[in-house]
């Protein structure tokens, strides 16, 4: 059951995975048709004047179909005999040939040093962290040589398959741009994310109550009867109750009275710095890890979003997102997102370029990261390395009666679906406030639509608890925006 929500909920990237396929084989095979009917002609016309303008051609000389009759390559990507097809001087493929075994080279001496490396086992986390780092760097130099690969294999073929790969690469080249380009909105928006416009105080909704008839039921025995009763039960004791409305833990717009969460004087639910068009978005941090999207979209992340809505009225995406590092340095600096959610299953690999960027975004744009552990050990580690790096400052147990914990939500104890780590939420404090929030045990887990088994009590607690965590990154984000009015 819980594989075929997952497969359904990932239907649509699939499809469309599937859709730009075929559009891409379909645009394939139609230049593959234009161009070689386009050349047979080209080759033809050259041919046909070679033999018209030959001295030999009475003498039964056959031109080549493939060289101009003019004797000069021209420029014309459909004649398989122009300048860029023809075969490369030897001292251009020997510089093209050094420039392949030099990336080569670096790449391998950044490579060595990790198989010869000494791993001090009292700084074993940061010493894998570096030595992933060198490994990133060895592939970005081996990745870098392939292009001189591709072009010293053109270089070496005949002209008319030196024509016929040059396109494909081409094509496919501009196939990519068009599809990166559409899907550019996917992966997040670069214009940034504004709060939503209102007010309101950290008190949230009454939570709704189940409405019960209690229905009594009366038993008449007759004495004379040929069943015997043995020690009736008390009639008073005998209740059957009816349940007539189930709230199946779901929220009702304006229940509870009229207050509104936020923080703000305007009318609504929202933020004093919020716009008219603010929406609280949830978005996760794609990274190299396999478990980056677990519970990811519908039937996970955007029940966690449902129920900040339906629990706080305030505007809500449509749908949840993810995003790369590279995407926050491109956001205007006062819209940068409120809050990423990081997930993971066994490390978190990040770039020195990743880091900068969310170094950045935690410090300069006041943003926060909610980690969540779904592997064990080794995320757990990972998590704690990278945010020690990148903040600046180690990490400290998160109090039961912190803020954090108190609004909107009074959370008793920390909610656990699946200990990951030791029971206890970690958190990174910069500038006085909470930059980095992490969780032990699986808190999306709680989110999903059969909440991982769980019971009622827990995954409501780790609703509560993501309410909490967004709520707080909104209102400190509500207030370094009020600072940096002038």
């Amino acid at each position: 059951m819980c594989v075929g929500l997952t497969v359904f909920s990932r239907l649509p990237g699939i499809v469309d995975i599937i859709g730009w396929g075929i559009v891409y084989l379909l645009g394939l095979t139609w230049v593959v048709y234009f161009v070689e009917r386009a050349a047979q002609r080209i080759e033809s016309e050259n041919a046909q004047s070679q033999w018209e303008t030959s001295k030999e051609g009475a003498a039964g000389w056959i031109p080549k179909a493939w060289e101009n009759h003019s004797g000069e390559p021209g420029w014309n990507p459909f004649d398989p005999s122009a300048l860029y097809y023809q075969r490369a001087k030897w001292w251009l493929v020997s510089l093209l040939f050094l420039c392949l075994v030099a990336a080569e080279s670096v790449a391998l001496m950044e490579f060595v040093p990790i198989l010869f490396k000494q791993v001090d086992h009292n700084d074993i986390v940061k010493s894998v962290g570096s030595a992933y780092d060198a490994l990133q760097r060895s592939q970005m130099w081996a990745l870098a040589g392939v292009p001189f690969v591709i072009i010293l294999f053109l270089l070496t073929v005949r002209e008319r398959l030196r024509q016929s790969l040059s396109l494909l690469v081409g094509y496919s080249c501009l196939f990519v741009v068009v599809y990166l380009l559409a899907h550019l909105k996917i992966a997040g928006s670069s214009e940034g994310y504004d709060l939503p416009e209102g007010g309101g105080k950290d008190s949230i909704q009454a939570s709704s109550v189940k409405v019960q008839k209690i229905i009594k039921k009366k038993y008449v025995i007759n004495p004379y009867s040929s069943v015997v009763f043995s020690a009736p039960p008390p009639i008073d004791q005998i209740e059957l109750k009816e349940l007539t409305e189930d709230s199946q833990n779901r929220y009702q717009v304006g229940q509870g009275g009229d207050g509104n969460t936020g923080d703000g004087d305007g009318s609504g639910a929202g933020f004093g710095n919020g716009t008219g068009k603010g929406k609280v978005a949830f978005i996760r941090l794609k990274h190299g890890d396999r478990g980056w999207d677990r519970n990811f979209g519908i039937g996970g992340d955007r029940n966690m979003l449902l129920e900040y809505h339906l629990r706080t009225k305030q505007k809500v995406a449509d749908e949840t997102e993810y995003l790369d590092t590279g995407l926050l340095p491109n956001m205007p600096a006062l819209k940068n997102p409120p809050l990423l959610y990081i997930c993971g299953t066994g490390s978190l690999p990040l770039s020195a370029i990743d880091k900068k960027n969310l170094k950045q975004y935690l410090t300069e744009r006041h943003g926060m990261i909610l980690g969540d552990n779904h592997g064990g050990p080794g995320f757990h580690q990972h998590f704690i390395a990278m945010m020690n790096e990148i903040t600046g400052v180690t990490p400290v147990a998160i109090p039961r009666d912190d803020l954090i914990h108190q609004r909107p939500y009074a959370l008793p104890q920390l909610p656990i679906v699946v200990a990951h780590g030791p029971p206890v939420p970690l958190g990174w404090k910069i500038d006085g406030r909470w930059a980095v929030y992490y969780h032990p045990g699986a808190l999306s887990d709680a989110w999903r639509d059969d909440h991982a088994g769980i019971k009622k009590d827990v995954y409501e607690s780790c609703y509560q608890l993501g309410v909490n965590v967004m709520y707080y990154s909104l209102k400190e984000k509500n207030k370094w925006l009020q600072s940096q009015k002038p």
